[in-house]
C-alpha cells in the first residue's frame, strides 16, 4: 500500500477522539474525514470505531450516509486506509471495529422508498460499505497479517468475533496491532 496515491491528511486530536481531515479533489473539492471514536472496552484495550465521511464543518461532524461521487474514490479509500498504521501509532493497545454506516436493518428503510437501482426483494445498497472493507482485507490478507490481527463479527449467525477468515461475510471487523 505504500506506492497507493492518497490525499494529505491533518490529524485533530481531542480528548476522546481522532480525527484525520482531508480535501477530495474530483469534480468539486469536498472536505472529509475519518475519525477515530472510542465506543467500548474489550480485554483492557479500548475499541474504537474507524468513521467516515463528508465532513460538515459548521457542526463539527461526520455525514457518512452519503455518497459524494466525486471521481476520486480510490484516492479516498487509501487515504482511509492509510491513517490505519498512523493511529496505531499513537494508540498501540487499541482496537479498531470497522462497521458500514449501510448495515443497520434501519438503512434498508431508509434506502427503499428513494432507490435508484429499483430494488424489490433486497436492498442492493446494505452493507455495500463493509463489504468493500472486506475486498481489501480478502485481497492483501496475506501481507496485512504481517502487522495485524483480524476478527469478524456475523451479527446473523453467533454475533461474537471469530478468527477472521478471507471470503467469509462479516458485518463488523475487528484490527489488532501486533506487538
Amino acid at each position: 500500500m505504500n506506492n497507493l496515491p492518497i490525499y494529505n491528511t491533518e490529524q485533530t486530536a481531542e480528548e476522546i477522539k481522532t480525527q484525520y481531515l482531508f480535501e477530495s479533489v474530483g469534480e468539486k473539492t469536498i472536505i472529509k474525514a475519518i475519525e477515530y471514536t472510542p465506543v467500548a472496552n474489550m480485554g483492557g484495550r479500548t475499541v474504537y470505531n474507524l468513521g467516515f465521511g463528508d465532513y460538515d464543518e459548521a457542526l463539527g461532524t461526520i455525514v457518512d450516509d452519503v455518497n459524494s461521487n466525486n471521481g476520486d474514490i480510490y484516492i479516498v479509500f487509501n487515504t482511509v486506509l492509510s491513517t490505519v498504521p498512523m493511529f496505531f501509532a499513537i494508540n498501540e493497545d487499541a482496537v479498531i471495529i470497522v462497521s458500514g454506516s449501510d448495515s443497520h436493518d434501519e438503512f434498508i428503510n431508509d434506502c427503499l422508498p428513494t432507490c435508484k437501482k429499483k430494488c424489490v426483494k433486497h436492498c442492493k445498497n446494505y452493507q455495500r460499505r463493509i463489504k468493500t472493507y472486506r475486498y481489501y482485507v480478502d485481497k492483501n490478507f496475506e501481507e496485512l497479517s504481517v502487522d495485524y490481527i483480524f476478527f469478524g463479527r456475523n451479527k446473523s449467525k453467533a454475533n461474537t468475533f471469530v478468527q477472521y477468515i478471507p471470503k467469509h461475510e462479516y458485518d463488523d471487523i475487528l484490527v489488532y496491532k501486533k506487538k
